[in-house]
C-alpha cells in the first residue's frame, strides 16, 4: 500500500503546484504523521519534494521536475494496468485508453513484453451478470458534475418506496459489490447523504455551480455481519449453495453426508436479510436447527404459497 500511496502523491504534486499535509492526508485517508513520513521516503529516493512552513506554506515538487522511468518497477506498472482494465467497463474507453498510453510511457526500456505477460495473468471483470443500460450514461453525466462542480437534479425512490426531487452537490461514486452509490450534499435535507444511482431517474446536470464544501467519505452503513448478534443455525446444503457459501462469508466448515449434501454450522442474522438469503437459495439449502428459525421459514414460505394460489 505504501508504495502506491507514495505514487499518488507524486501524482498530486505534479498536478498542483502546492497543497498542505492535511489536504494530503484526508485525500489518501491517513494521518498527517504518515505523511510527513512518505515525504521523507520520496527524499530519499530522490525526488525533490520540498515543504514551506507558515500560512500560505505547503508540500511542493520542484518546477519542472518528470518522473525518472526508473522509478517504477515492472510489478508497479503491472498493478496500475489491471486496476485500469477493471475500471474500463466503467469509465469512457477513450479516456482508459488515453490513460494507458500515457502510462506505458513510463514503462522502462526492455520491461514491456514482462509487463504485458503479467498483465495478461490477472483479470478483474467488474461487469454484472445482467445489464444496466443507464448506468453508463448516468456516471458519465455524474463525472461531468463532479469535475466542473455543477449541480444534478433527480427523481429519488428511496428503499421505502417514497418519491422525491433533489438537487445535490456530486463529491463521490463508490462501488459497494455491483450496485453504484453517490456521496453529495443534499440542498433540501441541507447534509450529506448517500444515494444509490439504481433509484435515481431523470438525472439533469444543471448549469449552476457550486463551490465545493469540506467532505469527509461517508461508509455506506455497517457491514452486514459488523456489530450484530449471531444465531448459529444448521444447514444442509447442496454443492452449489456450498460454493456460494464460500464466496459470500469466506471458509465455513462443511461436513458431507451420504447424499453429496453437506452440513455446516452457519453464523445468521435474524433480519430480512437472512431470511431473505436463506430463502434465495429455494429447495437447495434447508434449515434444521433451531426450531424457532426453521419455523420462521416455515411460516414466510407459507405467506409466499398463498400468493400464488
Amino acid at each position: 500500500m505504501k508504495t502506491e500511496r507514495l505514487l499518488a502523491i507524486i501524482m498530486i504534486l505534479l498536478d498542483k503546484k502546492q497543497i498542505s499535509a492535511s489536504q494530503l492526508a484526508e485525500t489518501l485517508e491517513v494521518s498527517v504523521r504518515t505523511i510527513y513520513r512518505d515525504i521523507t521516503s520520496l527524499s530519499e529516493a530522490g525526488i525533490p519534494v520540498t515543504t514551506t512552513p507558515g500560512v500560505n506554506g505547503g508540500i511542493q515538487i520542484m518546477d519542472n521536475y518528470k518522473i525518472d522511468k526508473q522509478f517504477f518497477t515492472s510489478a508497479d506498472i503491472t498493478s496500475l494496468l489491471i486496476a485500469l482494465e477493471s475500471l474500463s467497463t466503467n469509465v469512457s474507453p477513450i479516456q482508459i485508453s488515453q490513460t494507458f498510453e500515457k502510462i506505458k510511457t513510463l514503462v522502462p526500456a526492455g520491461f514491456m513484453e514482462e509487463i504485458e505477460f503479467k498483465t495478461n495473468q490477472i483479470a478483474i471483470d467488474l461487469t454484472p451478470w445482467t445489464s444496466n443500460h443507464t448506468l453508463q450514461p448516468f456516471l458519465e453525466v455524474i463525472k461531468s458534475a463532479m469535475d466542473q462542480q455543477r449541480l444534478l437534479r433527480f427523481h429519488y425512490e428511496d428503499n421505502k418506496g417514497r418519491q422525491t426531487t433533489r438537487i445535490i452537490e456530486p463529491y463521490r461514486l463508490v462501488l459497494k459489490e455491483i450496485s453504484w452509490y453517490l456521496q453529495a450534499y443534499c440542498t433540501e435535507k441541507l447534509d450529506f447523504r448517500t444515494f444509490k444511482i439504481s433509484r435515481m431517474n431523470d438525472l439533469e446536470l444543471l448549469p449552476t455551480t457550486f463551490i465545493p464544501r469540506e467532505f469527509q467519505p461517508q461508509p455506506l452503513g455497517k457491514e452486514p455481519f459488523y456489530g450484530k448478534d449471531f444465531t448459529t443455525i444448521t444447514l444442509k446444503v447442496t454443492h452449489k449453495i456450498k460454493e456460494q457459501l464460500i464466496d459470500k462469508f469466506g471458509q465455513l466448515n462443511f461436513f458431507s453426508t451420504d447424499s453429496d449434501l453437506f452440513m455446516v454450522k452457519f453464523p445468521f442474522m435474524e433480519d430480512e436479510f437472512g431470511y431473505n438469503l436463506l430463502l434465495g437459495f429455494g429447495n437447495q439449502c434447508e434449515c434444521l436447527d433451531p426450531p424457532h428459525v426453521r419455523a420462521e421459514l416455515k411460516n414466510r414460505i407459507g405467506e409466499l404459497l398463498e400468493l400464488y394460489q
